[in-house]
């Protein structure tokens, strides 16, 4: 009976400690559930400023929003981080998933001339190079890398070191709207001939503008609960399609952009869908000068509606591997594009490496060395050994999903030590990052 109740006892203890344990575990959930939604409900009713409406030009213009973090810094593209081994054994390629970008045949042209990231601007400042007589300003946002052009209001905005667009060129960039973004808001991108500047402002957000040669794409992500897209150019006029769901509110505010002019011929694409191919876009000899955006009412419905626009690249030129590899034995491409401080191949670098695959199809006794390069950034070590990684990426890209032998494909890295462009600027580190592939 002794043995019974001392059992019984410490039976009934144990139980009491358990439950008090679960109380305490519990309460501190409870606390920090509502820790967390007080720290919500106070981000999202921090008073924010608006940009101002006078005409600037590299103004300082500071804000501040729920969506815009406190950080101000963006991580140099290939930046030798110590996450990167300077050991000589060289690890095993990420594995790149290109099946999303299976039919994306874009590539982007020879030489960048702009590689706009914002990454050496001050956050709250309009951007150095740019002109605009309105109000914009640097961002960096909670939910995404880098920094990012906020357009709260209507407005013209171009960089001011566009002044030739050649009839080989291509344009890729990102482009985002917040959920308050404005069923009427608009965003637009020209590619213009113009003579001045008040041309630039008068005629960049006009869609029926036929005075000189230009073409427009313009969307809205938020009309009648769905994206539209808008396009003109001088010779067919103003075309829309509704119902892209690339871009429309709420489950699509982001995009990437690209546009490619082959003298008469302009095609677009969005995230990995070709969205238009017009044979006839433009004349053949069509000067264009001019690469204007604008933004329409984005903030009508509420003050805190806003379009982002970041990681703008424009190049020029026809990239001609076969012709090169057979005239001067060696092509280089920036369009190979990975992930920062990685091997990793990004999907949209799919239609450059099919390009490459089929010159290689087609010739069946071609053997190329691949050799990786890096921008300036970081350590000699590091870079050398993430160039001779993103090489060998590409040669098992080639081999496992475009069927290439592996017998006819060398790897090798020279990290930084090969530049064929300034590491001063954006553009000229864009350039260096690059991938070479050498005749045998």
């Amino acid at each position: 009976m002794k043995k019974f109740l001392l059992f019984f006892t410490l039976t009934l203890s144990i139980t009491s400690v358990q439950a008090q344990l679960l109380d305490r575990m519990r309460n501190k959930v409870e606390r920090k559930l509502e820790q967390k939604i007080d720290e919500s409900i106070d981000k999202a009713t921090q008073p924010k400023k608006k940009t101002t409406t006078t005409e600037t030009k590299s103004s300082s213009q500071t804000s501040s929003t729920s969506e815009v973090s406190s950080q101000t810094s963006s991580e140099p593209a290939d930046k030798a981080a110590s996450t990167v081994s300077a050991d000589n054994v060289v690890a095993k390629p990420a594995v790149a998933d290109l099946t999303s970008y299976s039919k994306f045949d874009f590539i982007p042209g020879d030489k960048i001339i702009m590689h706009e990231d914002f990454s050496q601007e001050a956050t709250g400042d309009f951007p150095t190079n740019w002109n605009t007589r309105s109000g914009a300003e640097v961002v960096t946002l909670n939910n995404r890398s880098g920094k990012w052009l906020r357009l709260a209001q209507s407005g013209v905005f171009y960089p001011e070191n566009i002044d030739n667009l050649p009839e080989n060129f291509t344009v890729q960039m990102e482009v985002m709207a917040n959920k308050d973004i404005a069923g009427i808001g608009q965003w637009m991108i020209s590619l213009m001939e113009t003579k001045n500047v008040d041309e630039k402002f008068s005629y960049a957000d006009n869609l029926s503008w036929k005075g000189a040669a230009n073409f427009k794409l313009c969307f809205q992500p938020a009309a009648s609960g769905k994206g539209t897209m808008h396009y003109s150019t001088n010779l067919i006029g103003q075309q829309y399609k509704s119902g892209t769901p690339e871009f429309a509110k709420p489950e699509k505010l982001s995009v990437k952009i690209a546009i490619w002019r082959q003298k008469q011929r302009v095609r677009v694409y969005l995230d990995s869908t070709k969205v238009l191919d017009l044979p006839r876009a433009l004349d053949a000899n069509a000067t264009l000068n001019s690469l204007v955006f604008s933004a329409s009412n984005p903030e009508y419905d509420n003050k805190e509606g806003a379009f982002f626009m970041s990681n703008i690249v424009v190049a020029v030129g026809a990239p001609d591997l076969r012709n090169k590899l057979a005239t001067e034995g060696k092509f280089s491409t920036n369009g190979i594009l990975f992930d920062v401080n990685s091997d990793k191949i990004k999907p949209e670098s799919y239609g450059s490496i099919q390009s490459i695959a089929q010159v290689l199809k087609d010739n069946a006794s071609l053997k190329v060395n691949i050799i990786g390069h890096t921008d300036a950034d970081g350590n000699d070590a590091g870079n050398l050994e993430l160039s001779k990684r993103r090489a060998l990426a590409v040669k098992q890209t080639l081999s496992n999903t475009f069927g290439i032998e592996a017998a006819r494909l060398e790897s090798d890295g020279k990290g930084k030590t090969e530049p064929v462009d300034s590491n001063d600027t954006p553009a000229g580190k864009a350039n260096n990052r690059r991938v070479e592939f050498i005749k045998l």
